[in-house]
């Protein structure tokens, strides 16, 4: 299990757009945005790697200026035997 936070910043006049776009990715909560374009995100992915994979993927969303990788929490899961 992977948990990060993170802040977007997306250009004023698209932080709609961006924050539609970015619930579009497997995982991703968008909990806050300010009027002049900060997204408060968390993603919540199985593995280290989908997690990166999305962090990834988030730079690429038209209106997205720049991501902020706020904190990072990684956990192996049990496997059952």
């Amino acid at each position: 299990m992977s948990i990060t936070g993170l802040v977007v910043h997306a250009h004023p006049n698209k932080t709609d757009s961006v924050r539609l776009a970015l619930l579009s990715f497997k995982g991703v909560e968008v909990h806050a945005a300010t009027p002049d374009g900060k997204l408060i995100v968390t993603l919540d992915n199985p593995s280290d790697a989908e997690a990166a994979d999305t962090l990834y993927g988030l730079k690429d969303v038209d209106g997205v200026l720049s991501t902020a990788l706020v904190y990072t929490h990684f956990e192996e899961q049990e496997t059952g035997t």
